[in-house]
């Protein structure tokens, strides 16, 4: 039989965090409409744990503001059209894997049954966002926390035929 060490198992599994911070004001030509766009990169053979949006400051944009969350796969397979003028997302709530808000809100990744979506993926992923605005904003911070564990350390099962 395999067997693993558990002093080493227990510190392979060490969570690692990416935050990503979309403001109103990233481009130029501060709070005029467009699409805010950010990534990062999970590297090969992590578990994808959570994806947080964070609603720090609401967005103003006159007409909308929305989020999509998602990889290359399905640009919005976490979070779909989230309306981040506190519609869907109000002022410090936190929208999670355990915490999705409504079934319009979550993307292909989280299901209706019991809102997690732990993901294990053998090659690197790029976690990314959008805001589209439509409108002239002022404000509006939105921050999304990525988390996952790389484990280490890796036991493979063992077989005898019988």
């Amino acid at each position: 039989m395999a067997q693993l060490d558990r002093q080493t198992y227990k510190s392979s599994w060490n969570p690692n965090v990416a935050e990503m911070v979309m403001s109103f004001d990233d481009n130029s030509a501060a709070g005029a409409a467009g699409v805010y766009s950010i990534s990062t990169v999970v590297p090969a053979g992590s578990y994808i744990l959570d994806v947080q949006v964070h609603a720090d400051t609401l967005w103003d944009s006159s007409t909308s503001a929305a989020l999509i969350v998602g990889d290359s796969d399905d640009p919005n397979g976490f979070f779909d059209a989230v309306n981040l003028k506190a519609t869907d997302l109000v002022a410090n709530e936190v929208l999670s894997f355990y915490h999705y808000g409504s079934a319009s809100e979550h993307g292909a990744y989280i299901t209706d049954d019991n809102g997690v979506m732990t993901q294990y993926s053998s090659s690197a992923r790029t976690i990314s966002a959008e805001v589209t605005t439509v409108g002239t904003a002022t404000a509006g911070v939105t921050r999304i926390v990525v988390i996952w564990a790389k484990p280490t350390d890796s036991v493979a099962s063992s077989f005898v035929a019988s």
